[in-house]
């Protein structure tokens, strides 16, 4: 089983906090979400995640207009350069202090990023080699609070920037001695936004309490190329309009803007209130356009794409994205987050769909392959504490709620059409499961610590298993079938295993506790927190709470051996709340959550760290440790620990002061797991939930930041965010395919002795990077056929398409014998890479979007290269993909041509075998009747007893000749056997014959002659008879 599993994509969360933007060609939007950025691609109805792994939350972005580059600042000022192509980050540079608003300028030749009361300009990265990406150009001063907002004029020669201290400034980039530094002031609140008019020097400003002001300016834009001459006269702005929104909130009070954008070409003031709603007027006469409420909390973000079609709104409280198409009053997105922390997951039987359930009583269905919502199910009252899917039934998903029922849901008609519950008492369920036919669906106790078993088609309480005493932690039934007897495993806080035999008697429905009987309990020394069986159900895993890993046999009913994985949950640093050192609060760590991999050799465990431990089950040891996250803006993350702090805060005389100062304690079990009323509340990281892929090639973990979903490197997958700005890119290596060009190592002799040690994978990767078709001909019939599909698998796509195909149509074509061969690998790579190559069409048939002016105004166009996403570019290569799979196609019709002579020829040889067996038949049943007629006829005794040697010569005579003939000699024997029965004097061209000829052609005539008299045995006498025989 392969390991290098790689963070793949983020689930779950679609908006944390900070600003949403388009990219440049409008079709793709870009989120911060945590300490990354995920990416929708509205068109592809795709999401994927940049991952960034800043220490801290991502709370401002800014693309580049003229370079795929990408600015994300964090919450404490480190701002990081991106690379939009390869998903890297190129460098950090660090500020030192929070920054509330960064923007390019429209020429890319400027970043304004406002830190504190002050707007440094930096010059902005370019395509040059530079030792320092960001470089200080100058700073600008003069506000009073924080800057709020920053806008660019066309010419990137002037911006205003907007400011909490009610007034807007207008600095220009180089000194002019007509505008050097203007103040607006007008409002009596904040400002929010402050923009331009396109290819103008008027401009806009908004402030919280919804008054809108237009500014007319004294200089065209166009005059400040000549503002060093003297006879200039200085810029003034005057004030022409003042607008004021009126909307109202529920209570009737006046709503206040949160968020505002601008869109400068279609001159479209968009205003998201602190109410949820958006209103869209047209400046300058400030009409209104569209109003629409879109969420129930206040709008923290807004964007406008560069057609102004589609809006993009968040809010940060709920974690809610929605892109408004206002022309058509048309919701195009609609990403919404758990509310709260997610519980449990679970993979469809097909891999295609994962189910989550959170605390905020929500079950939400996603797509794996896109990472976008399906359905979400909103039946639920109280929090989810299980999901499963049966594993025969993809299209039907069971949760488990603290509400007391159990609802099996459609996914074909998105409905709950099952609800299981307890008819005689209110319970509340903590664990759930589901057997692989989906005819069981099984559910454990909180509060009453027993197990219930319903009926899947009938809904009926089939059993109440009892015998625990305390809360059912986990539950799980044996994937084996193959028995007779159906069992089903249960744990507990009681330090308890119970096996349970639920085919032991018949079930009544009046008398629940008719099936099911205890077939065995297991004691343990901890309380027991999970348990997991093995994929043939011959091995059971169960977490204890002291963080061991117990591996039982349930066949034989003995512990086979044990993972201590305290200290691989490692020690996180502790608050000043916390009253332990770190060390200590170490030792209460433990795994909530474990999962076999489906082979059985490896096993996953997760739990109250920021890890993911990849353990070795046949070695009982760590093979590897995944990182969730290294964001320390969550509680648990940081490692590195500070002694004098320690001191400072657990020492003897800050431990007493803090007890004497502390009056109160905080309401027990008020919040799970949170602790709001604090000053500076963090939320802990750890993991609830964990699954493999049913495919093996992935696993899912639902954490504190949402579902992280972990994959295989396959080459050839990309990262697939270049295709949103039109650039194309090449395609990672894996750890077996190193997608490289040649070097001293790839050389056929170490490709022939990597096939003899069976290193078959390395042998490939060099006969693909070599393209010598003796080579890989000989290296490809030498890997044993066993590994060919996990082999195509691992193949790069590009790899496939430019090289494999179009050997293997070469072979096929009639250049190999090993037809079967072949057809297995072409089977096997199209299995494995038929869906990224239609994806890779469809991206390469997809007309531009983009319009000249549009590429002239982006600078894109520089290369034409770029201007073709996806992976098969525009200059052959997918042409060229398909005529090789046009080549490989004929050469499976030639296959089949082939296979289809041959067969007609074996069908031939079969029928001439069968006549000559039948020939053989004829015979000696000929002899019998011969034998028969002696009997009646006394006097026919002369020749035929000196026959009988000879017609044993015969019939061995005839069977060699069959043996030696070839099919179309049968016509030609029967064409002389009917001559010889017409001919007269055939005993004069016997002597002339062969001796077989001459004994076939005596037999002949015998039996010519005897039928013959038997025909006309009724008019002549059997003494004439005789002597004409004689």
């Amino acid at each position: 089983m392969r390991l290098n599993f790689r963070f793949s994509n983020l689930f779950g969360t679609a908006y944390k906090k900070g600003n949403v933007i388009f990219t440049s060609n409008g079709s793709g939007l870009l989120s911060p979400v945590g300490n990354q950025i995920t990416v929708f691609d509205l068109k592809r109805d795709v999401s994927t995640t940049l991952e960034i792994r800043s220490f801290h939350d991502i709370t401002h972005i800014a693309i580049s207009p003229s370079l795929a580059m990408l600015i994300a600042i964090n919450e404490i000022g480190e701002a990081s350069l991106v690379s939009l192509i390869s998903g890297a980050v190129i460098s950090v540079y660090p500020l030192r202090h929070p920054v509330t608003v960064a923007s390019f300028s429209p020429d890319g030749k400027f970043v304004a990023i406002s830190k504190g009361h002050c707007v440094i300009l930096f010059h902005a990265p370019c395509d040059k080699r530079l030792f320092n990406h960001l470089e200080i150009y100058r700073v600008c001063y003069g506000f009073t609070d924080d800057v709020t907002s920053i806008d660019w004029t066309s010419d990137s020669k002037v911006f205003a920037a907007g400011c909490a201290d009610n007034t807007c400034r207008i600095f220009s980039v180089h000194k002019l001695k007509n505008l050097v530094v203007y103040g607006l002031s007008m409002h009596k609140n904040p400002i929010i936004g402050a923009f331009f008019y396109k290819d103008s020097m008027d401009l806009l400003s908004v402030s919280s309490d919804g008054e809108v002001c237009s500014w007319e300016a004294t200089v065209r834009l166009e005059d400040l190329e000549a503002a060093s001459q003297n006879d200039q006269e200085k810029v003034l702005f005057k004030l022409m309009k003042r607008h004021r929104h009126i909307p109202t909130t529920e209570t009737g009070a006046q709503a206040l803007i949160t968020a505002v954008a601008f869109h400068k070409t279609l001159r479209l003031l968009v205003s998201g209130f602190d109410s949820g709603i958006l209103m869209l007027h047209t400046m300058p006469e400030f009409t209104v356009i569209s109003e629409v409420k879109l969420f129930n909390r206040p709008v923290t973000t807004l964007s406008v794409n560069i057609s102004g079609s589609w809006i993009a709104a968040g809010s940060d409280e709920h974690g809610q994205l929605t892109v408004w198409e206002w022309r058509s009053q048309a919701c195009y997105l609609k990403a919404e987050s758990h509310a709260r922390h997610m519980t449990s997951l679970a993979y469809s039987p097909d891999g295609l769909h994962l189910a989550t359930g959170g605390h905020d009583a929500k079950v939400k269905v996603w797509r794996v392959a896109s990472g976008r919502t399906l359905v979400t199910f909103s039946d639920h009252t109280a929090a989810v504490t299980g999901v499963a899917f049966p594993a025969s039934k993809a299209k039907v998903v069971v949760s488990a709620s603290l509400d007391g029922t159990v609802r099996a849901h459609d996914l074909v008609r998105y409905r709950n059409f099952r609800t299981f519950t307890v008819p005689t008492r209110q319970v509340q369920f903590a664990s759930l499961a589901v057997d692989g036919p989906g005819s069981l669906v099984a559910a454990g106790s909180l509060d009453t610590f027993e197990a219930f078993i319903w009926s899947m088609q009938t809904g009926i309480l089939l059993t109440i298993l009892s015998g625990h005493t305390a809360p059912i932690s986990a539950i799980t039934f044996n994937p084996d079938i193959s028995g007779y007897a159906l069992e089903m495993a249960s744990v507990s806080w009681d330090k308890t295993l119970r096996l349970w035999n639920l085919t032991g008697n018949t079930a009544d429905e009046h008398n629940p506790s008719s099936l099911g009987n205890v077939k065995e309990v297991v004691n343990f020394a901890h309380d027991v927190l999970c348990v997991a069986y093995r994929g043939d159900g011959k091995e059971l895993a169960l977490a204890l709470l002291n963080g061991d890993i117990v591996f039982y046999d349930p066949i034989e009913g003995t512990e086979k051996g044990a993972i201590s994985g305290q200290r691989d949950l490692g020690v996180s640093q502790t608050t000043e709340q916390d009253l332990v050192t770190p060390k200590r609060s170490a030792q209460a760590k433990r795994f909530q959550t474990i999962a076999y991999s489906a082979d059985g050799e490896h096993l996953l465990a997760a739990g109250d760290s920021k890890y993911i431990c990849l353990y070795s089950v046949p070695d009982r040891a760590l093979l590897k440790r995944f990182e969730v996250t290294c964001n320390m803006s969550l509680g648990g993350v940081q490692e590195v620990h500070d002694r004098r702090r320690f001191l400072a805060t657990y020492g003897s005389d800050a431990v007493q002061a803090r007890t004497l100062e502390k009056t109160s304690l905080p309401i027990p079990a008020s919040r799970h797991g949170e602790d709001r009323s604090s000053r500076q509340w963090r939320p802990d990281i750890r993991v609830s939930s964990i699954q493999f892929s049913p495919t093996g090639d992935a696993f899912a973990a639902t954490t504190t930041e949402g579902v992280l979903v972990y994959s295989l490197a396959s080459a050839g997958s990309g990262f697939g965010v270049s295709s949103h700005f039109g650039y194309s890119q090449d395609q990672p290596g894996t750890w077996l395919f190193e997608s490289v060009g040649l070097d001293e190592q790839c050389t056929p002799q170490n490709a022939r002795a990597a096939l003899a040690d069976a290193r078959y994978g390395e042998a490939l990767d060099i006969i693909v990077r070599l393209r010598l078709h003796d080579v890989a001909e000989e290296v490809l019939e030498g890997i044993p056929s066993d590994q060919i599909d996990y082999l195509a698998r691992q193949c790069p796509v590009h790899q496939v398409a430019q090289f494999l195909f179009p050997f293997i149509a070469r072979q096929l074509g009639g250049r190999s014998r090993h037809v079967e061969f072949y057809i297995h690998w072409a089977d096997a790579l199209l299995r494995a890479h038929a869906l990224a190559l239609r994806r890779s069409a469809a991206v390469w048939a997809l007309a531009s979007t983009k319009s000249a002016e549009q590429l002239a105004l982006e600078k894109l166009n520089k290369d034409p290269e770029l201007q073709t996403p996806g992976l098969l570019i525009e200059r052959g290569e997918w042409a060229a993909c398909q005529a090789n799979l046009i080549r490989l196609q004929t050469g499976l019709n030639r296959v089949k041509t082939n296979v289809i002579q041959r067969y007609e020829s074996v069908d031939n040889l079969w029928h001439y075998l069968e006549s000559v067996v039948n020939l053989k038949c004829a015979a000696m049943m000929d002899q019998n009747h011969d034998e028969r007629s002696n009997a009646e006829t006394s006097s026919i005794v002369v020749r035929i007893p000196d026959l009988a040697p000879s017609e044993q010569n015969s019939d061995d005579l005839i069977q060699n000749e069959a043996d030696q003939t070839v099919p179309h000699t049968l016509p030609k024997m029967a064409d002389k056997k009917k001559k010889k029965k017409t001919k007269q004097g055939a005993s004069e061209n016997e002597a002339k014959k062969p001796e077989t000829n001459g004994v076939k052609k005596s037999r002949n005539s015998i039996k010519h002659t005897v039928k013959k008299e038997t025909k006309c045995g009724a008019r002549k006498s059997r003494d004439q008879g005789a002597i004409r025989t004689q």
